[in-house]
């Protein structure tokens, strides 16, 4: 029996630094899966793009990485209505900020973050996002 082909994982991106966001493709890219990058620049994307996943016109994400610190809806609102969707409020968040700040760390947890990467400076620290991606992934199949 042929092994079947894997499945393309969804990834949610609530990001408005584009430099950010080409080193989180980067580092998707250099996983063993495929992943579909659904980058949203503000919170106010975002937040329409989780209640259109809440009336069922797009698909739950298999993972979120939100920033802390994005316009018009800062990234703790988000990550709060994230857990108070009905259809994906289980679904991995990483919040992915450059805040070293451990009240930072605290209320994304507090809030229902998985787990917290700080934005490094160094290009091969940043890669290291696509193993927490992987990892997060493997934990809730």
């Amino acid at each position: 029996m042929p092994e079947a082909a894997p499945r393309t994982i969804s990834v949610l991106l609530a990001e408005d630094n584009p430099g950010d966001v080409f080193l989180v493709r980067e580092a998707l890219q250099q996983q063993p899966f495929e992943a579909e990058l659904v980058v949203k620049h503000d919170g106010e994307q975002a937040l329409l793009y989780i209640e259109n996943v809440d009336t069922g016109e797009v698909p739950c994400p298999d993972v979120v990485l939100l920033d802390l610190n994005l316009p018009k809806r800062n990234g703790e609102f988000l990550l709060e209505r994230m857990r108070q969707s009905p259809l994906c409020s289980q679904v991995p968040i990483v919040v992915v900020s450059s805040s070293a700040s451990p009240k930072d760390r605290e209320t994304a947890a507090r809030l229902g973050a998985s787990s917290y990467f700080q934005k490094p400076s160094d290009y091969e620290e940043f890669m290291r996002l696509g193993g927490v991606v992987r990892q997060l992934l493997s934990s809730v199949r």
